[in-house]
This record gives structure tokens, sequence and C-alpha cells, in this order.
């Protein structure tokens, strides 16, 4: 069976549903393909019992509000996606608990004057300092939105309009915070949303953090009521509805390239799909190791495939609990659990078997209706560093020590919240790096994509895109393209590169 197509999309996660909708909807013949039976890649749920889990998303950014859209919202709005949506929105933005001796807890609200005010109670006098941070931030804030929704970016314009921005944007976040001699407190509260990142702040890059930091805090966060999967399933309908095709349970096995210009897709089941245009929802990796002739591989793309290292990697544990959130005394939608509020040092911590920094949210605390009454759903996502995943687990100590992480994880969550909750779980999923490489094709489960570095930031992904994409008619997005990883970076990502795909078909390249 032989195929025709302007634009064939690998993987139906974030990215790909969105850059298969935008090149669908401007009128390309489009064909989305993915190995698994529903979209979304690990944006999907999982059933047990009675009981619905979410097994990725926290929150999502970009949304903004009326007077400020986000770049989310702005896409979402340009197919009419937030109209069959209803969002519920976060009242707050996380517990932070620092466990071991002595235990510390903060909360961080969100609002900017919330923000300063509820600081001013862990460290009085502290208002001038944050209101001078806060605007230090919204004018870097500003300048990212320039740089991420300008095309050609006019340096001299950006210099005269955003001074600071150019001043500190080649510095690590740790430089910065210790030029405006915030208390020491206030630097680890502030730098706490690093986990989110997947590095610390010695490594952290300031603008992009400081940015996303202050669009937080700013502007909140959403979740969607019936969690991500009801984002993936609208977007695919959405895709169908544009007349494109999707082939779930199909897998791409082979890119052909002739002359360095992508030519057709071999799948798995010996379909060959001719096409001049391929979006990759799926890393370099994968791309390099797997899918092309080693020898038509440009020496610069094999280069930046073993100069990057993978991020971080998680286990995730649902609990159904027979009982409400209240009574058991959970009482925030979002915890934070460090061994360290010293980003640098929990860095460290995350290489050790012992360690268990995660984040853990309690859906029914902002949507009652998560699960049915008299229930309530804990989802918790424990972090670690992939040189600990490797030195640690083996085929044959895989399942004593999945088991063990599951005992321990909620031996935490009763420890750092101060709860019970052993005798009243009826259900449970448990994700592990094999679960998410089963989603998503990942690099030994990887789903924060390359690591970043203030060498090696998004930031500087952005700026040099362009020198990542040696071979032509291939495109990459996702978790490991330039945005980095998260669902608001992905569904900008996989819109970006469809609109450069429609350029190119546009200009005859």
């Amino acid at each position: 069976m032989n195929t025709n197509y302007d634009i064939v999309v690998l993987g139906a996660g974030n990215a790909g549903l969105i850059a298969a909708l935008k090149s669908s909807k401007e009128g390309k013949k489009v064909l989305l393909i993915d190995n698994n039976s529903i979209p979304g890649g690990i944006a999907t749920s999982t059933i047990k019992g009675q009981f619905e889990f979410e097994n990725s998303l926290h929150k999502l950014t970009g949304m903004g509000n009326d007077d400020n859209k986000g770049i989310v919202r702005k896409i979402f709005d340009e197919f009419e996606i937030n109209d069959k949506i209803e969002w519920i929105k976060l009242t707050e933005g996380y517990k932070l608990i620092k466990i071991g001796n002595p235990k510390e807890e903060y909360i961080i609200p969100l609002g900017l004057d919330e923000f300063i005010k509820k600081m001013e109670e862990y460290e009085p006098n502290s208002k001038d300092k944050l209101s001078e941070f806060f605007e230090l931030s919204k004018e870097i804030y500003a300048a990212m939105n320039y740089i991420y929704e300008i095309k050609e970016i006019d340096y001299d314009y950006l210099k005269k309009t955003y001074p600071n921005f150019v001043n500190i944007a080649s510095y690590p976040l740790d430089t910065i915070l210790k030029k405006l001699k915030l208390p020491t407190l206030l630097e680890q509260i502030i730098t706490s949303y690093w986990i989110n990142f997947g590095t610390s702040s010695m490594n952290l890059n300031s603008a992009h953090y400081i940015s996303e930091f202050y669009k937080f805090i700013a502007f909140g966060a959403v979740i969607p009521k019936n969690r991500s999967f009801e984002i993936s399933s609208t977007i695919e309908k959405l895709i169908r509805d544009s007349g494109a095709d999707i082939w779930f349970n199909e897998e791409i096995i082979k890119i052909n390239i002739e002359n360095n210009q992508v030519k057709s897709v071999l799948t798995k089941s010996g379909k060959t799909i001719y096409t001049n245009h391929l979006i990759c929802n799926t890393s370099l990796n994968n791309i390099c190791g797997k899918l092309i002739d080693y020898n038509l591989i440009p020496k610069n793309m094999i280069k930046l495939t073993n100069t990057r290292k993978l991020g971080l990697r998680v286990f995730n544990l649902s609990l159904g609990l027979n009982k409400t959130a209240n009574e058991i005394g959970i009482k925030n939608y979002m915890y934070y659990i460090y061994n360290s509020l010293d980003s640098n040092i929990e860095l460290e911590n995350i290489k050790k078997i012992d360690n268990y920094t995660m984040i853990i949210t309690c859906l029914n605390v902002i949507n009652p209706e998560a699960s049915k009454e008299g229930t309530c759903i804990l989802n918790a996502t424990l972090y670690y560093s992939g040189d600990c995943y490797d030195k640690i687990f083996n085929d044959t100590n895989y399942l004593k020590l999945e088991e063990k992480i599951q005992n321990k994880i909620i031996d935490e969550i009763e420890n750092a919240l101060e709860i019970n909750i052993k005798e009243f779980i009826e259900e449970f999923n448990f994700n592990t790096p094999i679960s998410y490489s089963k989603y998503n094709n990942a690099n030994d489960g990887c789903i924060y994509g390359y690591l970043e570095s203030n060498n090696d930031s998004i930031l500087s992904r952005i700026l040099n895109k362009n020198e990542e994409s040696l071979i032509n008619g291939l495109k990459i997005c996702g978790s490991t393209s330039y945005y980095g990883h998260s669902f608001e970076s992905t569904y900008k990502n996989g819109y970006e590169v469809a609109i450069d795909t429609l350029k190119d078909i546009e200009k005859g390249e």
C-alpha cells in the first residue's frame, strides 16, 4: 500500500496533536500516526475500579486571563478548544514542605500581592525586595514572550525595550538572585519551583526560570475538569473533522532520506507513505538511533544527539481512597516535598535510592467531582536522576524495588502531610519509566526531555533552533525539542513547528 501526504506527523502526544491540527486546518493532506490505541501519549488517564487516574498533568500554565492571554490560550482559542473543555482554575500555588529535622512548611499563593503578603509573614520587611524582583520578572516575562512570538527577532528593539533582560539573559539563576540580595529563605522559596525544570538553580538559565515563575504566580494555572485526556480526545476529534487521517496502533520504523531530503516513511505493517515533510514528536535519540540509516545522518545531528543528556525520570503512584480529602486531612491541592530547600543539594539527593523528592496532588480539593462521593484521589510523582536508575535497577530486582518504592512513597506521604492513608486505599495505579516508554517511546522512560543547563537552556535552543533542522523536510517537536518539556511547551512547540513546515511547503522546499 503506497500513500501520498503533504505532511506526516509521527506521535500523537501534545505537540504532535497540535501540529497535525494546525497543518490540516490550513488545507494540507495530513496523516497522524501513533503506536498507541488512543491519543495523548502520557497525557491520558488510567481507569481502575471506580477511579480515573491522571497520568501526568499537575497544572497547565500559559492560559493567562482575559486581559493577558497566554500562548496556550491563544492556540486553543484559534481552534475553539477552550469552548469544549471545562477548566478549573487553581486557587493557590502549592504548599512547600521540607521534611526532616526541623520540618518546614510554606504556602506559595497565587497573585503577586498575595505572594508578597504571605512572604512577609515568613520574612518580615521583605516587600521592597520582592517588589523589585517582580518588577524585573515582569520585564523578563515580556521579553521572553517577544522571543516566543516574533520569528525574526529585532535585537536593537530587544536591547532598547528590555535592557534588564539583555543584561541578565546569559546568567544562571543563582547569580541573579545573589545580585538582588534577597534573604536566604526567600531565595529558597522562589527557587522551589525548580523541579518543574529538572535542574537546579546553579544550572538554570535565569531568564527562562524567572519568566516561568512569574507567569505562574501572576496568572495562575488551570486543570481540565475531566483530566488531560479530555484535551487530547478533543483535539483528536478536531483533527478528524478537519479531514486528516489518524492511524493508531501503527508505527513508523524507517524514515527514507535521499540527498538529505525526506522522501517517505515505512510503517511496521509494511505501508510506504510518501511525503517530503515529516514532523516527529519523538527524540533525536530515537530518530538517529532507530529510524534513519546512520550513514545518512548529518554529522552535526549525531554530535548534538550525543552531547545532550536526558533529564529526570519519574515514578507516579495514584491512589483511590475510600475517604474524602477532608476526612483524611488533605487541605491543599498541590504539595512540593523536598529533603532540602537548596535546589543544588536536592538535585544531588535525587541520585540516591533513599531520596523521595515528590510533587503530591489531590484532585478532589479543587474538583470535588473528581471521584465518587465519599472518596478522593491522591497522586504522587517521585523524581530521580537517570544515573540513579541505571545503577540501581536490573532485570532481577525490578519488581521487588518497584514494590519497595510504592510502600516508601506512601510512608513519605503520611509523614509529610501527617495523615493516615494506608487503611483507606481501595485502588492504585503505578507508572514507572518503563510505563512511560510505552506511552511515548521515551528513551529510558525520560519524560523531561533533554537536561537543561545555562549553556543549553531553552532560550539558547530557541535562538539557535534552525541549526537543529539539518535534514530537509524533517522537524522535531515535543519534550525533546527546543522548547523542552511541560504541557505548555509541547503545545506551543507543535504549533510553531507546523507553521514552519507550512512555510517550507509554500516556498516549495
